[in-house]
């Protein structure tokens, strides 16, 4: 793989950034671009380069100058600035705070190849999480509901501090996917994001699975593990379903967010931990607080700031655009024509409360693309039943859906009462990814009285 450099010559510096050109051309890994300055603004995005070498021999104002402008067009590539000694000398303030690093003429060519090659791996891993930001941040948050649009407003205030977010809505609303454009629209967006579903956790494993243990700390801790809140340091750890949580669990986890200091089972040497807490619930946690199962010293820890997800039957006009975007993704990987979905099929959506909301269309269309038999998709193809309409004996393609849903819930039910809900054990034998099994068990909200049954 090629990196992509980008030399932008100040007009002073055309002869230096020919030379620093001429002398890059010998890597055959490089693939290097001249521009004069930043004002080709266009040319300059798109380079797409990796690394970005600003040749700027003029005074201390020039450079600042030069960087300012090269900052105002967002370039997201690692920056080498090569200046000469006077700027140096006279001081540099905050004149390179943009630049990666510097270089000071005149140059040795060892080194000009030493500082390239270190940004071109810095500036992977820039061009690494710029696309992730960008898979996972705002452009997924699908919808121009003026409630939606409101909320992903805020998202790029709330992102900038570490103040313990609650999200709210109804399951399906999209909590998990608001979590990650908050992380991802972070300062921790390099770091680790970590999705836990706390109803999956069994209550006696709970401090061992957020703190972690050591070694002999209890019968069958073999070897030391790392908690979930070491795996998630310096990122964030979003916790959903937290009103799943025993009281015992919810004190551990309320002493945690007072200073963010705890202690491994089986250890008497406390830890810091640097970790952003996202939560999440599809119940009022006043009411939970009222019957008693919820502590209210720890709701307003969790509840800093408070982002309610509206549900899709209140934002009915964002279902075409959804219906849409699930639809291109699904039918490309089954193999479809490209092809939009029908008017009719759009407006037969629109007419559906959608209880499971998003995550429930985005099973629909996920259905309607593997499973109709159908080149051009019709209304009565769609895998649910409208109010209006008399119930009627389900095709091929429904009855399969049914059963398929059935077995995923009932196995997973059998499989979790087997190891008494040990979700670690119960992915072993499954031969699946604990975090896999994870999502199949939020998926069909397998709750704990159902595997205590």
């Amino acid at each position: 793989m090629r990196t992509n450099i980008l030399i932008l010559v100040a007009e002073d510096g055309r002869l230096l950034g020919s030379q620093i050109k001429d002398l890059l051309q010998r890597d055959s890994s490089f693939a290097v671009r001249l521009i004069e300055g930043p004002g080709e603004a266009d040319k300059i995005r798109e380079a797409a380069s990796q690394v970005v070498v600003a040749v700027v021999p003029g005074v201390k104002d020039e450079v600042a100058k030069f960087l300012r402008d090269l900052r105002a067009l967002d370039v997201r590539a690692a920056v080498l600035t090569v200046i000469n000694p006077e700027v140096v000398t006279n001081g540099l303030g905050e004149t390179l705070g943009f630049s990666g690093d510097i270089l000071v003429t005149p140059l040795r060519e060892s080194e000009l190849f030493l500082r390239v090659r270190r940004l071109a791996k810095s500036g992977q891993r820039l061009t690494a999480i710029r696309e992730a930001t960008e898979a996972c941040g705002l452009s997924q948050l699908i919808g121009e509901d003026r409630q939606l649009v409101s909320l992903k407003r805020r998202i790029p205030v709330v992102a900038r501090f570490d103040s313990t977010v609650l999200l709210t809505g109804e399951t399906g609303t999209g909590k998990e996917r608001f979590a990650r454009a908050l992380h991802y629209s972070s300062p921790r967006s390099s770091m680790p994001f970590l999705p836990v579903n706390c109803g999956a956790i069994p209550i006696d494993l709970f401090e061992s699975e957020l703190f972690g243990h050591r070694r002999g700390a209890f019968t069958g801790a073999i070897d030391g593990q790392p908690g979930l809140i070491a795996e998630a340091e310096g990122g964030t750890l979003f916790l959903d379903e937290v009103e799943t949580l025993s009281m015992a669990s919810q004190i551990k986890l309320l002493r945690f967010l007072q200073d963010q200091v705890y202690y491994p089972v089986g250890s008497a040497k406390p830890k810091q931990a640097n970790v952003w807490i996202l939560a999440s619930t599809n119940i009022e946690l006043p009411i939970k607080i009222r019957e008693g199962t919820f502590r209210e010293d720890l709701y307003y820890r969790l509840a800093v700031i408070s982002l309610a997800l509206p549900p899709l039957r209140q934002r009915k006009g964002d279902i075409p655009l959804l219906a849409s975007h699930f639809w291109k993704m699904y039918s490309e990987r089954a193999g479809r024509a490209d092809q939009a979905l029908p008017p009719k099929v759009l407006k037969a959506l629109c007419r559906h409360e959608w209880p499971g909301n998003v995550r429930e269309l985005q099973n629909v269309v996920q259905q309607l693309a593997v499973l109709s038999e159908s080149e051009t998709v019709q209304p009565e193809d769609l895998p649910i039943r409208f109010k209006d309409e008399v119930p009627v004996s389900n095709s091929f393609a429904q009855r399969k859906a049914v059963v398929i849903e059935e077995f995923e819930k009932n196995y997973l039910i059998d499989l979790l009462r087997v190891h008494r809900g040990n979700i670690t054990h119960a992915a072993l034998e499954a031969g699946k990814d604990r975090r896999a099994l994870g999502r199949l068990i939020k998926k069909h909200q397998i709750r704990r009285h159902q595997i205590n049954d």
